[in-house]
């Protein structure tokens, strides 16, 4: 019973990552018109050979559009839940994509090697993490110079991070602004890591 008290906490107000136990919420049809994965991945300036992280994908909702256009790249989720890891790696399979790494780890204290990835993706996760600025720092450690994290919000969510407060956070961490779609309730920020002087 106290879990489910937890869960309902989390889904109401806030705080914390997304219960794995209501996957369900994630893939409700009409979410696909308010946030298009396919839309999504194209902004990510990936190539066929990218190698992304995405950290807390959930069910997998956005992995699939992602894995379609780095056919000869590696696509790694990261997320602190081995069950949403399950149920993603399972509708990758499922959807043909085999070229994926499932890690179950905290995204400010990961094992991943130093400059590792081309792209570093967060949809909705960013204000799940308990220490967003180490968070930030991780990501910086693991992408490679000239690397792109992109990071999605949506009023809607109940740890929605303001836009201002997102450029503070990432400019703290040492990376650039580079491009935003969307308005101020639903947008997507991209940041690159500087390349070394």
């Amino acid at each position: 019973m106290a879990r489910w008290l937890l869960i309902l906490r989390k889904v109401l107000g806030g705080g914390g990552a997304f219960p794995h136990e209501l996957w369900w919420l994630l893939e409700f049809p009409g979410r696909r018109w308010l946030q298009s994965p396919e839309v999504l991945s194209g902004r990510l300036g990936l190539s066929p050979d990218s190698r992304v992280l995405e950290i807390g994908p959930g069910s997998g909702f956005f992995s699939v559009a992602i894995a379609r256009r780095i056919t000869e790249g590696r696509l790694t989720l990261l997320d602190i839940q081995p069950e949403f890891l399950e149920r993603a790696r399972r509708r990758l399979e499922k959807a043909g994509f085999h070229r994926v790494a499932c890690i179950a780890a905290d995204a400010s204290a990961t094992p991943l090697p130093d400059a590792s990835f081309d792209v570093a993706v967060m949809v909705h996760v960013l204000g799940e993490v308990g220490d967003r600025a180490a968070c930030l720092r991780e990501v910086v450690r693991v992408l490679k110079p000239g690397g792109i994290l992109s990071v999605t919000e949506r009023r809607a969510d109940p740890d929605f991070i303001p836009r201002a407060d997102l450029n503070r956070m990432a400019s703290a961490a040492g990376l650039q602004g580079a491009e935003c779609w969307g308005q101020r309730w639903a947008y997507t920020a991209n940041f690159t890591k500087a390349a070394p002087n």
